[in-house]
């Protein structure tokens, strides 16, 4: 006995039209929608530069763990930029900076950090000095900090602002040290010499009757003028003329 075979297929069941369609896996990402504004994430006390800022605002933009990158590097920013510093190597120690209050980051978050901050090159590896990388510890061998230096590029930037802020302190001492404009001189009256001082107790000019002593009054022991007789002289001219004695003998 033949069967004859249809060419339709077989009736799904009734309950796979209830199930839904399985879909592919994709690869799960965190879609970064929130707007990133760094000037919220700084620490209190220390602001980076404006320009550093704004990069590295718009370098981290896409990262999930951005806010811990961005404290983090706020936070190395900190320390190691001050003049004399931002050329120099330093080392970042994940356990050391674990659940700090200055930085409240776990050892996870620290090491995500630096990862990313490597990858836009703010921060790049130093040549790691020789010897084991390892240290003795009270719990066993820990592997040494790894020491970084600051991207080329963020270097350049910290050392501009330190110029920047160097030429503003001195412009302050200098407007603080600016003496004060010359006050208009007053005019001084000429001082008169003391032998033309008419109120001058030595003043000898004679003036009418006024002499150095005071003014001349008759009959108080001053002398006649010497062309004037007195009566003695008088009195001697009719004592010779009554002698017969002539004059001047």
């Amino acid at each position: 006995m033949f069967r004859v075979q249809s060419s339709h297929p077989p009736a799904a069941p009734a309950v796979q039209g209830l199930l839904a369609f399985a879909r592919p896996l994709h690869t799960r990402q965190r879609n970064v929608r929130r707007p990133f504004n760094p000037s919220r994430e700084e620490g209190r006390g220390y602001r980076l530069p404006h320009d550093v800022r704004e990069r590295l605002g718009r370098e981290l933009e896409p990262f999930r763990n951005r806010e811990a990158a961005f404290a983090l590097a706020t936070f190395l920013a900190r320390f190691w930029t001050v003049p004399g510093r931002v050329g120099s190597a330093f080392p970042i120690d994940r356990r050391a900076l674990a659940d700090r209050a200055d930085l409240a980051l776990t050892e996870a978050r620290v090491r995500g950090a630096i990862k990313v901050l490597e990858t836009i090159g703010f921060l790049d590896r130093s040549i790691p000095a020789p010897g084991s990388k390892y240290k003795a510890t009270e719990e066993g061998l820990h592997r040494k900090p790894v020491w970084f230096v600051f991207g080329a590029d963020y270097a350049k930037a910290f050392l501009a602002a330190n110029a920047r802020a160097l030429a503003a302190r001195k412009a302050q001492i200098g407007a603080r040290r600016e003496p004060a404009p010359p006050q208009p001189a007053r005019s001084t009256p000429t001082p008169t010499p003391f032998f033309l001082n008419s109120k001058s107790p030595k003043r000898t000019e004679r003036s009418g009757s006024k002499v150095i002593m005071g003014e001349i009054r008759k009959g108080i022991g001053v002398p006649p003028e010497p062309s004037a007789k007195t009566p003695l002289d008088e009195a001697l001219d009719r004592l010779r003329r009554a002698i017969g004695l002539a004059d001047g003998d």
